[in-house]
């Protein structure tokens, strides 16, 4: 990973002053007839001296300063600074309030504002953020209509009836953790657990996916396999005859037998929208390989960031890895979002790429753990970072040959993530050479790794509207192509870039979008060079319509399989909702009968299964693990057995018994809230594992690991507010909370 450190402009200085902090709390969702459905947003800043800007990242809603003396800047759909005369009082022992009106309703944390700072003398001054929880009181959360009021906090008595409807005793049988085998035979012996294992690879021939069958009776196991990464299948094999160690020592001779009904069993990691860093990437490829998934989708490149070092195009990453202040032309470094502290050059997640050295380690490292890395560059759409990049080479170099738009370009469009500059245009030669430059960079990378790069995913969705109709370029090779559709020249632009890929020896992936209502003439010209197409939308009947054209579908759709959407609807549970609540049980539900109905020769061109998380709302390696377990084991489930294995009781019991191994590695993991209920005067809590400390608090504050125990029901007499939190190893759940009448 390298965090640059290269020369910028004046609006990237920092200075960094102790002293100063941002406070940020909500006063509450309110409903009134002129305004609808609203809530107030206070920033409490105390500076050392006066300042012009107070900036910060949050998604995109209309925003409207309370203060008349104050006004709201939008630098970017998700990154605004308020400005006001009242700044240039501010100073030691002088707090300056700003108020915000905000459309909408707050959600839950992940919609309040990240990466607050000041603005002084056109330089970045870093300031320490608190934010205050949105759960103190049911105000803060509840929302409010011309229709009522609704609210989503699961209180405890309702977590308390979910828990006990959970909790499950059961645990899979030795040998049979998740994804679960084929075939396990018990001879009716045992032996004692040894100290070590030998396992012996002998090579057989055999068309099924990942194949295996182990001997296991003693030290010494015997595995003949079509495995090409043996090394990473003995691994997972020992760890799961490790797990079924008995309490006594001892384990069953058995023989397992085992294949995986997909393919593809893919993670995508998105690493553009905020960065994750070299060495925790391997401690999530360690995640991949324990439970079988043999592909990272690497999601790198997209409108927030360009994440890998392409040495022949510099510009990529000294502009497009770097986010920071700027109302300017974004000449050193790209207009921040969702996080970082203004800083193009500091230590946050809006910073950093992957040098080719790191690159190639990473390669290597999956390789060695049987995963397959397939790098993602998003285009034509969600491409605003090397579009700014390429801007920025043509600036400094007067070589327009690479530019990915044109001068004069009057089109006006909205993306789904609001922006309205992030489309290469099709009718340029620059994207295509582009492409060409970046493909064989990445050729070149990957034979220096030894790992030969098989597959690039070229995105290929989200397209909006409009998205040409001011391009002049585009307009004229619509005529002389005869296109009736701009939807031809987004066709246009994949069925030249998959001829680039097959140029390069390389097949191509994409979104949906690539494989949905083209001609039969683009079908026939691309589908050949297709090796998946991520079906995210519309559960059923895409996926089938994908299949049927002859597509190699990737279940990965949003309802399901969206890793980064909050599995509650309690405000303080991270997560994005557009796609609904994706609980652990979503993905193994994620069935092929259920994402791709049809004929048999429809569903077998289901490829794979792939679970998904975009990093808006992701801030360490910690909060990736907590979107990614449990929810891995369903997904993983699905991929190795495409029919119902588990039910959902069987299922928690299986996770229940992985997360002991959680804590011990130091992984975060999701934690359901604990359970608070009032009988017959007294207090009582449960949780749905059996395993971990529920501390609770009496007093209405937040409760800590330092806060007191539950061990037994309490006296509810005085009582007016309980709050209880689940602590597992690194782990802890939301903010359970009774009120008492």
């Amino acid at each position: 990973m390298k965090i640059l450190a290269a020369a910028a402009s004046l609006g990237a200085a920092v200075t960094l002053h102790a002293e100063n902090t941002i406070t940020w709390e909500t006063l509450g969702n309110r409903y009134t007839a002129e305004d609808g459905q609203h809530y107030i947003q206070r920033f409490v800043v105390e500076a050392d001296r006066p300042f012009d800007r107070l900036a910060f990242c949050a998604f995109k809603r209309g925003l409207h300063a309370v203060n008349p003396a104050d006004s709201v800047i939008e630098i970017l759909p998700g990154y605004f600074a308020v400005a006001s005369e009242r700044f240039r009082q501010a100073g030691p022992g002088r707090p300056v309030t700003v108020e915000l009106r905000s459309d909408g309703a707050l959600r839950n944390i992940s919609f309040i504002p990240d990466g607050m700072h000041l603005v002084a003398d056109g330089k970045t001054v870093a300031a320490r953020n608190v934010r205050k929880p949105v759960s103190s009181w049911p105000a803060q959360y509840q929302r409010f209509s011309e229709h009522g009021v609704s609210d989503g906090m699961i209180y405890g008595p309702e977590a308390y009836e979910v828990n006990d409807s959970l909790r499950s005793a059961w645990r899979p049988a030795a040998y049979m953790q998740i994804p679960t085998p084929k075939k396990v035979r018990f001879s009716g012996k045992e032996f004692m657990m040894p100290e070590n294992f030998d396992v012996r690879i002998k090579k057989v021939k055999d068309n099924r996916n990942e194949y295996f069958r182990a001997k296991i009776s003693g030290p010494e196991i015997t595995v003949y396999t079509n495995s090409s990464h043996p090394e990473a299948l003995a691994a997972r094999l020992t760890q799961r005859i490790k797990s079924s160690v008995g309490c006594d020592g001892t384990l069953p001779v058995a023989e397992i037998e085992d294949w995986a009904d997909l393919p593809y069993r893919a993670l995508m990691i998105d690493v553009a929208r905020n960065f994750t860093g070299k060495e925790d990437m391997k401690r999530l490829i360690d995640l991949m390989a324990a439970y079988g998934l043999n592909v990272l989708h690497f999601h790198v490149g997209d409108d927030e960031g360009w994440r890998v070092e392409i040495p022949e195009l510099p510009e990529l990453t000294a502009v497009g890895a770097r986010r920071g202040y700027t109302e300017g032309d974004e000449s050193d470094f790209i207009k921040g979002i969702y996080s970082g502290d203004g800083s193009p050059d500091s230590d946050t997640p809006a910073n950093g790429y992957y040098t080719v050295d790191d690159y190639i380690e990473l390669l290597r490292y999956a390789d060695r753990k049987g995963v397959e890395i397939i790098p993602e560059f998003d285009s034509p759409g969600h491409s605003r970072a090397a579009i700014r990049a390429m801007e920025a080479r043509y600036r400094r170099s007067g070589d327009s040959s690479l530019r990915l738009i044109h001068d004069g370009d009057t089109s006006r469009y909205t993306t789904a993530q609001d922006f309205h500059d992030n489309l290469m245009n099709p009718a340029l030669e620059g994207p295509y050479r582009f492409w060409d430059t970046v493909m064989a960079s990445l050729v070149k990378t990957h034979q220096r790794a030894g790992v030969p790069l098989r597959t690039i995913h070229i995105g290929g969705d989200e397209v909006p509207a409009h998205a040409w109709d001011g391009s002049e370029a585009a307009m004229k090779l619509m005529a002389d192509k005869g296109m009736k559709h701009q939807r031809d020249l987004h066709a246009y632009f994949v069925e030249r870039v998959t001829g680039i890929a097959a140029a390069h020896g390389l097949k191509i992936a994409g979104w949906q979008e690539i494989a949905l209502d083209h001609s039969d003439a683009y079908n026939a010209a691309v589908q050949p060079h297709v090796a998946a197409v991520n079906c995210w939308t519309n559960a059923g009947k895409y996926g089938s319509q994908i299949a049927s054209q002859g597509f190699p579908l990737i279940l990965s759709n949003v309802d399901y399989l969206y890793f980064d959407q909050t599995p509650t609807t309690h405000p303080e549970e991270p997560g994005l909702t557009w796609g609904g609540i994706v609980d652990e049980f979503r993905p193994l539900h994620a069935t092929v009968e259920r994402l791709c109905p049809g004929d048999a020769s429809t569903q077998a061109r289901v490829a794979g299964i792939s679970g998904q998380l975009f990093a808006e709302t992701v801030r360490s390696r910690a909060m990736i693990e907590r979107y990614i377990l449990p929810r891995i084991l369903g997904l993983a489930e699905r991929a190795h057995n495409v029919d119902n294995t588990l039910s959902d009781s069987e299922y928690f019991g299986a996770l229940t018994g992985e997360m002991p191994r959680w804590a011990a590695e130091d992984r975060n993991h999701y934690l359901r809230q604990p359970g608070i209920r009032l009988s017959d005067g007294k207090i009582e809590m449960n949780e749905a594992y059996g395993l971990g400390e529920i501390r609770f608090t009496l007093d209405g504050s937040e409760p800590t690991a330092t806060d007191r125990l539950y061990t037994a029901p309490i006296d509810a007499t005085g009582v007016r507010q309980v709050r209880a939190r689940l602590f597992h190893g690194p782990a802890k759940s939301v903010t359970s909370i009774l009120y008492i009448d």
